[in-house]
């Protein structure tokens, strides 16, 4: 893979998630310019879950910039179409009717989106300039969070998307969840595969640490 190919092809990963930075910021202002006439929990919680938020997408987007080149990556269509469709399903959400919701519903619900990106940010700057969105690998990374999950992103990411699965509660959103979840798991299988190919190390990391949840899986 050229070097101009690859930054060719992070151009769209760039312009979505630039996107979401600039929706989000202007959904941020729009929030601090209607603030309640008494601080309560509820609108501060919303606000730092919005600037953990933008953090986590301003981070990717550099991230994206400056990522290294990779020295492998997965072969055929399916871990393609599945890191798109892991990618974007939840954007579906969006598209549903979001009810009235009780305060400790949105409490619980801005505290996991907050928990989340926070996380998320965490593993991003471990992951640094290996950051994907494809399954590719372009340097182990075996530190911090990682030495206790080998997908702490995607748990990260899973926490703050319950979140928003939270304040929809309907059997549409149950059904989106489900399917995101689904190609989340074979992002991470893909992911495995190429790491495990491209590293001789990753098979002992593998199995000394697990997926997602210590303990479980």
């Amino acid at each position: 893979m050229s070097a101009a190919y690859d930054r060719l092809m992070r151009l769209p990963i760039i312009c979505f998630t630039a996107y979401f930075f600039i929706r989000e910021t202007l959904g941020l202002d729009g929030l601090l310019a209607r603030p309640p006439i008494d601080w309560d929990w509820s609108f501060t919680s919303a606000v730092a879950a919005r600037v953990s938020l933008l953090g986590f997408l301003g981070l990717l987007v550099i991230f994206h910039f400056i990522r290294a080149q990779p020295v492998n990556k997965a072969a055929g269509w399916e871990p393609k179409v599945s890191a798109l469709l892991g990618l974007t399903l939840g954007n579906l959400f969006m598209l549903l009717d979001r009810p009235e919701l009780s305060l400790e519903l949105n409490l619980a619900s801005t505290l996991l989106l907050l928990v989340g990106n926070y996380f998320c940010i965490v593993a991003l700057t471990h992951l640094g300039r290996s950051i994907s969105i494809m399954a590719e690998a372009r340097r182990l990374v075996t530190t911090g969070p990682y030495a206790l999950v080998r997908h702490p992103l995607y748990l990260a990411e899973e926490v703050a998307i319950i979140g928003v699965f939270m304040q929809f509660l309907s059997w549409e959103a149950v059904l989106v969840l489900v399917v995101h979840f689904f190609f989340q798991v074979r992002r991470m299988v893909n992911e495995e595969k190429v790491l495990s190919a491209t590293f001789p190390e990753y098979r002992e990391y593998a199995q000394r640490t697990p997926r997602m949840i210590p303990g479980v899986w």
